[in-house]
C-alpha cells in the first residue's frame, strides 16, 4: 500500500504545481566519469514492488532513463559501467507561520490608552515528493552520482503521463555534466 502511494505521490509531484521541482545533485569526487561508456538498471528498482513486480512507474523512468543516457553517448550493456537505480518518497509536511494582525485590543493598559495587535497561527499540510536517481560505479559498486529532484505536491490526483515522467528525469539529468563522449 506504501508504494502505490508513493507512486501515486511521484504522479502529483510530476502533474503537480506549475513550478519545476528543485533539483541538487551529488558527485562522488573520485569517479573517473571519463572512463564510463555504458550502462544498465539495477534487478531490482528502488520503485519496484518487494515481490519484484516492475511497476508501470519503473518502466516510464527506465525509458526517459534510456533516452536521457543514450542522448549523452552512453550504450546499454549487459556488462555496464554505471547501473542506474531509482527511488521515490513522499513525505507529510507542515508549515506552521505566525501572522500578525492588526490591533485587536483597545483600552487602557500600561498606563496609557492604545491598540496592540496580536497574531494569528497559520498552518498549512501538503505533501512533499522526492525523486532519486542513482548512478552507480558497477565495477566498484560505489555510487557515482545522484540527482534529486523534489517538490511540493498539489491536491489533483491525476494519472501521471509518460511526457511528465519524461520532463522530470530530462530536468534531474540536465544537471549530470559527465559524458562518455
Amino acid at each position: 500500500m506504501r508504494r502505490v502511494l508513493q507512486i501515486g505521490a511521484l504522479a502529483l509531484l510530476m502533474a503537480g504545481c506549475a513550478s519545476a521541482p528543485r533539483v541538487t545533485t551529488n558527485t562522488n569526487p573520485t569517479t573517473d566519469f571519463a572512463s564510463f561508456r555504458t550502462y544498465n538498471f539495477m534487478p531490482a528498482l528502488g520503485t519496484d514492488r518487494p515481490n519484484g513486480v516492475q511497476t508501470q512507474l519503473s518502466v516510464m523512468l527506465m525509458t526517459a532513463m534510456s533516452r536521457e543516457m543514450s542522448s549523452r553517448g552512453y550504450q546499454r550493456s549487459d556488462d555496464p559501467d554505471l547501473l542506474v537505480n531509482f527511488f521515490v518518497n513522499t513525505e507529510q509536511r507542515m508549515d506552521v507561520r505566525q501572522v500578525p494582525t492588526p490591533g485587536s485590543f483597545h483600552g487602557y493598559r500600561f498606563n496609557r490608552y492604545a491598540t496592540w495587535g496580536g497574531y494569528r497561527t497559520e498552518v498549512r499540510h501538503y505533501r512533499k515528493g522526492t525523486l532519486v536517481i542513482d548512478l552507480v560505479d558497477a565495477r566498484r559498486n560505489m555510487l557515482a552520482w545522484e540527482g534529486i529532484a523534489q517538490q511540493r505536491l498539489d491536491r489533483s490526483a491525476q494519472p501521471i503521463t509518460r511526457d511528465q515522467v519524461d520532463d522530470v528525469v530530462r530536468q534531474v539529468m540536465a544537471a549530470f555534466t559527465h559524458s562518455a563522449l
